[in-house]
């Protein structure tokens, strides 16, 4: 049975890219907290908590998260999801809107070297204005909005969402080893998440950011360490209902529709760069746990990867540095035989990486919704 919990960071949360001090230009550590965080800090709370030692053991405790959420003053809580790689914010005029990006048939007048089977991604309308920024963290409804092609207002979002992070920098010397005292001439910068009240809004004032996820075992409250430099941050069990759930319909919606979409909530490792590993050489597979589900990979939207990395404690050596799909992937897919009778447990916010250790740190929580595929796709 899975517990979930809630964080609420006591000081803004540093975790850094991976890169070594002086390749990254400005402060590094900024950075939203990779699933293997989380699932580091479950394992280590755990043997802790239970008097066990750092074995290998751990590693089979099943971890999903981290999801940042908005916290109301009366304590609601709102998850908050990377924004879809199939959306685009542009403006034309004085508007901004967003744009849609979506699997197309045939091109006319030019050639793409994808994969044999593989359609390309565009956007559905002509494009007269400039990309602007916008909201970075979409309201978990608005995302399910928006996986049933549903149309959303660029200000309605900009409002409800998060355009970015807020960036706390310090500026910290180094110690000479023998003295204590610090190193003549060297600084060096790093920047923390701070997930404290938001002021800069007005419909988020008071609010605060947390983070929540999921562990396969009970763990008691208590004061934690996340990230790096030591950061405090407090862990306490919450009720069930604030892990988000499926949207009514969702099975029914998928099967009139013969196709889905999944777009994943955390970054996911595949073997294969952006091409999941549990594909044949056709683009076809089941996902992990689902053997009786086939489907057939039709389109992807991805963008740049991002590196992974981190500490083996119980090796006590660096990790080696993977690839991942960055959060907000988007993966569109025809059902490829029968569905299924009870598949959105198996697939609603559960990790689909290649590997079972990724999925038990919690790589690729993917979110699925309907998609009808292209008539004469294949």
């Amino acid at each position: 049975m899975s517990h979930t919990y809630l964080i609420e960071a006591l000081a803004p949360l540093v975790f850094r890219s991976g890169k070594p001090f002086g390749v990254q230009s400005g402060a590094d550590g900024g950075n939203f907290p990779l699933p293997s965080s989380l699932a580091g800090l479950a394992r280590t709370l755990y043997a802790d908590q239970a008097q066990r030692d750092f074995s290998s053991d751990l590693r089979d405790i099943a971890v999903l998260g981290p999801l940042l959420a908005r916290r109301s003053k009366n304590g609601e809580i709102t998850p908050l999801l990377p924004r879809p790689a199939d959306a685009l914010y542009y403006k034309e005029g004085e508007s901004a809107h967003i744009i849609r990006q979506a699997p197309v048939f045939s091109l006319t007048d030019c050639a793409c070297d994808l994969p044999s089977g593989l359609l390309p991604v565009q956007t559905r309308r002509q494009l007269a204005g400039k990309p602007v920024p916008g909201p970075q963290y979409w309201p978990l409804q608005r995302l399910i909005e928006w996986g049933k092609d549903g149309e959303i207002a660029f200000d309605a979002l900009k409002e409800e969402g998060l355009n970015t992070l807020d960036i706390e920098e310090r500026i910290h010397v180094a110690l000479e080893r023998k003295t204590g005292a610090s190193a003549e001439g060297q600084l060096f910068q790093t920047g923390g998440i701070d997930l404290s009240a938001r002021r800069q809004v007005e419909a988020w004032a008071g609010h605060d950011l947390v983070l929540i996820g999921r562990a396969d075992v009970e763990l008691r409250d208590d004061l934690v360490n996340l990230g790096g430099e030591r950061r405090l941050s407090r862990l306490h069990a919450v009720a069930e209902n604030v892990w988000p759930a499926p949207p009514e319909n969702l099975a029914e919606d998928i099967r009139s529709a013969g196709g889905l979409r999944l777009t994943f909530a955390t970054p996911a490792i595949f073997n294969a760069g952006y091409l999941p590993g549990w594909l044949d050489e056709t683009l076809t597979g089941s996902p992990p746990g689902i053997s009786n589900f086939r489907l057939r990979l039709c389109a992807v939207a991805v963008e740049r990867w991002l590196p992974v990395s981190g500490w083996d404690l119980a090796a006590k050596k660096p990790r080696a540095m993977r690839k991942a799909v960055a959060a907000g992937a988007v993966y569109w897919f025809e059902c490829a035989g029968e569905i299924p009778e009870d598949f959105i447990p198996q697939l609603w916010l559960r990790p689909l990486s290649d590997q079972e250790q990724d999925r038990r740190d919690g790589f690729g929580l993917a979110l699925p919704a309907p998609w009808t595929p292209i008539i004469g796709n294949g």
